[in-house]
């Protein structure tokens, strides 16, 4: 083999605590849930909820996880599903600080580079649905926060082009 013998030697990771133990497990359970049985995946998704406190990333994961569910394509027709979507939207937008800071303690450090947050879909999402709704102010209201914490919406003009639309709308009422 000769004298340059590299071996890669896996790092042991550290046993995890058992409440994120118990988040893995409630949102595997959710995963294998999700397209087969409705009530037993918002049971696992609302178990893994609980075992989130305690960790930012976890909460995050979850907030991710539970407005792809609760926010997907059948929310149209179904009121209570789109009334937890909003709660869940509106939870997501008060812990964006927490969530932006905890990224950028985590994975920042000391970059020279600038920081960019981490993606909230929340903000998109609420904004979205307000908007659907005629909720034009509180929709603004949405974006406004999202500008603040610098969150990109992918579009040319990003929320202040949407915040400029949706007061076009709010003027045309």
């Amino acid at each position: 083999m000769g004298w340059l013998k590299f071996t890669y030697i896996p790092k042991e990771e550290a046993p995890l605590p058992p409440e994120r133990r118990k988040f893995k497990l409630a949102m595997k359970k959710f995963s294998e849930a999700r397209y087969k049985d409705d009530v037993e995946a918002q049971a696992a998704l609302e178990a893994a909820y609980e075992f989130s406190h305690n960790y930012i990333f976890d909460r995050y994961q979850w907030f991710n996880t539970a407005i792809s569910y609760y926010c997907g394509q059948r929310i149209p027709e179904d009121a209570v599903r789109k009334e937890r979507c909003i709660e869940i939207c509106r939870e997501c937008i008060d812990a964006a600080p927490q969530i932006i800071e905890a990224y950028k303690k985590e994975y920042h450090k000391e970059s020279l580079l600038d920081f960019i947050p981490p993606e909230i879909p929340a903000f998109q999402r609420l904004a979205s649905l307000y908007e659907e709704s005629g909720n034009y102010e509180q929709a603004i209201d949405v974006c406004r926060k999202a500008a603040a914490h610098q969150q990109r919406d992918g579009t040319p003009g990003g929320f202040q082009g949407r915040i400029e639309r949706l007061q076009k709308k709010l003027t045309l009422e």
